[in-house]
């Protein structure tokens, strides 16, 4: 383990967060209503660059293990045991205070997904529209009651610039987190009425919970689409895609990165709460 103390531990996780973002009653409110919020600028162009180039380093090891799906695309879960340039974004301080504010302090990560979409052709009109539409959680929509609770969300942060409407952008349903059932489709177009196409910038980041449909777009831009979805969870709900993160990344993290990586001395702390497996929570309490 680290040999930095317990306090130097909560005075590093502090400076961390100094400067984190809050949020604000009207973006609660916009999330509430729509089901997303964007996140403009949520990473400076000096972490752009070091994610991508870690992005590039993991695709050419995997395409090398020949792990990647036959289209040269890249669906790789719990990316962030992959390399250490991905470790920055589990509490990245211009992003994810807001999955606090819209959760709260009892939440853990419960998946990183890298996402390498390879250029191809432009496809038919017809085969635009078909993006795999879903609501996030996997069998949980179909097992829960209508409508459905928020239980978890992602924030989906953009490696490569996806601003050209070619890209392969991931496309949401503004308000769908509200919807009983699938969303209702033009009969014209065959896209579902009100989506929108998440066209933003290197840099830029989105949070969408798990009710709102999304699917993936499809990519001829020309460049690869690269990007990493950090979800986050109530801590009660179990990780998607790890059961224990290992030893060398647990040792390089700080006490509130250790609680979203579900670091606890007690199993029942994930339904009873210690403040010692949570320090999120006296972070968002003003220290109390």
């Amino acid at each position: 383990m680290s040999s930095m103390s317990k306090k130097d531990e909560k005075m590093e996780t502090m400076n961390d967060l100094s400067e984190a973002v809050v949020l604000s009653s009207e973006q609660k409110q916009f999330v509430d209503n729509n089901g997303y919020l964007l996140i403009k600028n949520a990473l400076p162009p000096d972490v752009v660059a070091e994610i991508d180039a870690a992005v590039d380093e993991v695709y050419a090891k995997q395409e090398e293990a020949g792990n990647l799906e036959a289209n040269g695309k890249l669906n790789l879960r719990n990316c962030i045991t992959h390399h250490e340039a991905f470790l920055q974004l589990l509490d990245w301080h211009k992003s994810f205070p807001y999955a606090c504010g819209v959760l709260n302090w009892n939440i853990q990560m419960i998946t990183s997904h890298l996402i390498v979409l390879p250029s191809k052709e432009e496809p038919p009109d017809d085969v635009k529209t078909k993006i795999g539409l879903h609501r996030d959680g996997g069998t949980s929509y179909r097992e829960m009651q209508e409508p459905h609770p928020r239980i978890l969300l992602k924030i989906a942060y953009a490696i490569s610039d996806q601003s050209d409407p070619a890209s392969g952008a991931t496309v949401l349903v503004p308000g769908s987190n509200r919807l009983t059932g699938m969303p209702a489709r033009d009969p014209d177009t065959g896209w579902a009425r009100g989506a929108i196409s998440m066209n933003v910038n290197a840099g830029d980041a989105f949070l969408f919970e798990q009710r709102t449909y999304h699917g993936i777009g499809h990519n001829w831009s020309g460049l690869p689409r690269k990007t990493i979805f950090m979800g986050y969870a109530y801590r009660w709900v179990k990780p998607m895609d790890y059961i224990m993160m290992p030893d060398k990344l647990v040792d390089r993290c700080n006490p509130v990165q250790k609680q979203l990586l579900g670091v606890v001395d007690d199993a029942l702390s994930f339904y009873i709460p210690q403040d010692k497996d949570v320090p999120l929570k006296s972070i968002m309490n003003g220290g109390k």
